[in-house]
């Protein structure tokens, strides 16, 4: 059982007083960025700081994401090359690490790459976070299929705008709620998430929190595990997972090819890396990893 929150009545429309930076990983994905950067272009209430962090992007790419940074006024900042074969296949946590080093906001909103935000977005989770003060917040995620990518970027934007995109939940078979589920309200449109659910494809949360609990754990790379064994220690810290329903925190996954093989590989490296960090989280685990043909009692014989 989730504590119970305590909230500050009055304040939801008083966000004005909380500051909120954007860090966005990013590799080889001008096109997805160019969305993203122009979906926090027309936000209601616009971040102060958005902070793109290049993860070994090849040449052209590195072009294309800093000329869209200096157009959309983001920070561009990047990683050093690789240092082992495991490193190349992505850093998310090293990325995220030095964009969260980089701003000085009160929040700090992590976003993947490839999403897009419903133009509310910002101001509705600014609004519960200044509710709300110990707790991290997850927004509603559906996808953008590539048949309505294929219409073009502006397009997929304009139809998020209008909040006009069929509403295809994302699928995240390491970090989905059952359906028989019974979620409990903590206050209007925010409700009692489990830390086992938080993906990191739009995540917020105190700066303070994120220093509190040592930042990101860079011994994850590739795909896996960062976000769940980041949602975890913010819960040990005492903060309250929240999933916000409101139709104004919406969130838009791109769609696009998936590397099966590597993304198995690197989970079982990073489960295995979890299971001996925190190995009580062994049956909170197994099912999600079994959906990749993993195995979690493996970890636990090595």
């Amino acid at each position: 059982m989730e504590p119970k929150l305590n909230y500050e009545k009055g304040r939801l429309h008083s966000h004005q007083g909380l500051s909120l930076g954007v860090v966005v990983p990013c590799h080889n994905n001008s096109w997805q960025l160019s969305g993203l950067l122009e979906s926090l272009q027309y936000q209601t209430v616009k971040p102060e700081m958005v902070v793109v962090v290049d993860d070994n992007s090849n040449p052209s790419e590195k072009v294309r994401l800093r000329y869209l940074c200096r157009n959309f006024r983001a920070v561009y900042t990047k990683l050093p090359d690789p240092r082992t074969h495991l490193e190349a296949f992505g850093r998310r946590s090293q990325a995220r690490n030095l964009g969260t080093k980089t701003l000085d906001t009160d929040l700090i909103l992590y976003l993947d790459g490839d999403m897009l935000l419903g133009p509310k977005y910002v101001q509705e989770i600014k609004c519960y976070h200044a509710v709300l003060r110990e707790i991290y917040i997850r927004g509603r995620r559906y996808s953008i299929l590539a048949a309505q990518q294929a219409k073009g970027m502006d397009d997929c934007l304009s139809e998020v705008a209008r909040q006009q995109i069929p509403a295809t939940p994302l699928s995240l078979g390491y970090a989905t709620p059952p359906t028989s589920f019974v979620w409990e309200k903590a206050y209007k449109a925010a409700y009692y998430d489990k830390w086992e659910w938080c993906a990191s494809s739009n995540l917020s949360v105190r700066n303070e929190h994120v220093s509190q609990i040592g930042y990101w754990d860079e011994n994850f790379v590739g795909w896996g595990e960062e976000d769940i064994d980041f949602s975890f220690r913010l819960y040990r810290l005492g903060l309250t997972p929240i999933h916000l329903v409101s139709g104004n925190a919406v969130s838009y996954h791109l769609e696009h090819h998936i590397d099966h093989e590597t993304n198995t590989l690197t989970l079982k490296k990073n489960g295995s890396y979890l299971m001996s960090k925190f190995p009580e989280l062994v049956e909170y685990r197994r099912e999600a990893y079994a959906r990749y043909g993993v195995n979690i009692d493996d970890f636990l014989q090595e």
